[in-house]
């Protein structure tokens, strides 16, 4: 599957990201912890999702794992000081053949963070 984070896009096999009993463990976590865990990641680089892409992709997973139909998350940096109350995170459901679209020009290096914004997030706009 294809998770977008941000403004890349993850690809990733739900079935092979943990063992049954982890995931059993993982389904008492709330969504709204698991946004707390991706505020506290962005608040510490904003850049993660870049620089640690297996974190990214574990964050993704458990995104998935409390909230089935959202393929897509960004949380935006407000406040640059470290504390996770300046990220706000959004989350979206976006049609499959558009994410592969976008997987396939960011393979192919023509995906950028202003090309996510317009088709996505529509921060940069505002």
């Amino acid at each position: 599957m294809y998770f977008l984070l941000n403004d890349i896009v993850l690809e990733f096999e739900p079935s092979r990201m943990m063992h049954p009993l982890d995931a059993e463990r993982f389904s008492a976590l709330s969504a709204e912890y698991i946004a707390q865990l991706g505020r506290e990641m962005f608040a510490e680089d904003a850049f993660a999702h870049r620089k640690n892409p297996e974190r990214a992709r574990r964050l993704a997973y458990l995104i998935h794992l409390k909230m089935p139909r959202i393929n897509a998350a960004q949380f935006f940096v407000t406040i640059a000081n470290g504390n996770p109350a300046g990220v706000e995170p959004s989350f979206k459901s976006l049609n499959e053949m558009a994410m592969g679209m976008m997987y396939e020009q960011q393979s192919r290096g023509q995906l950028d963070a202003q090309k996510v914004d317009n088709a996505v997030w529509h921060r940069m706009a505002a």
